[in-house]
């Protein structure tokens, strides 16, 4: 038997069906049960319709949650993802904002769905709900109805012909700027974090989002090489900004694997995270 202190990780990226993944809220928790986590956060897109749910799941299994969303913002041609982590879900502000961008995604898929109709590519808009659970509405569900359907054999081929931003089909989406993505999830008395900044790859964009008063980086996060990772964290310890990981997991979508807890964050990052909170709010957990 050996006296050392057994490590405790955490993943604070994970997707639902309550937007863009494919497990369910019961899936994620027994999934990480068995990944023996200390803690996760459920990080959907644009949307905070499962936190109460995995709270009280993951509640009877002793796993911690963190409260969080990952907001979509836009600066130029970049998409910018913006983590909340601690945010107060039931926030006047973010709950209108975030409802407002539900409708304006249901809006954005009809015209998708309208502009593969158009084009002879039958599609009912009834039968992309049935994957989105009338939540947060994205082409990655109207990718799985075409699979479903049998227009493509894959979800990569969906995005490769119909749905990604060189196709025919695509419609831009009205998204907040990372300021305003940043300021919102202050405004619900979260950190706010820059998520996958190696797949965003705006590294010339990092002083400004610290200036917006960015919180911290998500520099565990699958794909991301050594260089990347000791780029970011050097980054953050230079600005002081809170470091975090997760692992961006939706779910295994027909090829993908699952990937809860690959990233093996350690769960002092969440403890640090706390602790900026405290000092900012000066209250105790």
């Amino acid at each position: 038997m050996t006296n050392a202190v057994k490590k405790k990780y955490i993943d604070l990226h994970l997707h639902s069906t309550y937007s863009d993944g494919t497990l369910s809220i019961k899936e994620i928790v027994e999934y990480a049960s068995t990944q023996h986590l200390a803690a996760i956060s459920l990080t959907d897109h644009d949307c905070i319709a499962g936190i109460r749910e995995i709270t009280e799941l993951a509640g009877k299994v002793g796993l911690e949650v963190v409260p969080g969303v990952e907001i979509s913002s836009l600066v130029e041609t970049s998409d910018i993802h913006v983590l909340g982590y601690f945010i107060d879900y039931s926030n006047t502000e973010l709950n209108e904002r975030l409802e407002e961008i539900r409708l304006i995604r249901i809006e954005r898929a009809k015209k998708i769905v309208q502009r593969l109709n158009d084009k002879g590519v039958v599609l009912r808009f009834e039968r992309v709900l049935e994957f989105a659970r009338g939540y947060c509405i994205g082409r990655p569900h109207i990718a799985q109805a075409l699979v479903a359907e049998e227009h493509v054999n894959s979800f990569t081929e969906a995005f490769d012909r119909y749905l990604g931003n060189h196709t025919e089909f695509y419609i831009p989406v009205q998204k907040l700027n990372p300021a305003e993505a940043i300021a919102l999830i202050k405004c619900a008395g979260g950190v706010s974090v820059l998520s996958h900044p190696h797949v965003t790859d705006r590294n010339d964009l990092l002083e400004q989002f610290v200036k917006d008063g960015l919180d911290g980086i998500e520099v565990y996060s699958p794909k991301m090489t050594y260089r990347q990772f000791n780029f970011y964290r050097q980054f953050c310890h230079k600005y002081n900004l809170l470091e975090t990981g997760g692992s961006d997991c939706h779910g295994p979508r027909f090829n993908d694997t699952m990937s809860i807890g690959s990233t093996k964050t350690p769960y002092r990052f969440l403890e640090r995270m706390q602790a900026r909170i405290q000092q900012h709010n000066g209250a105790s957990f």
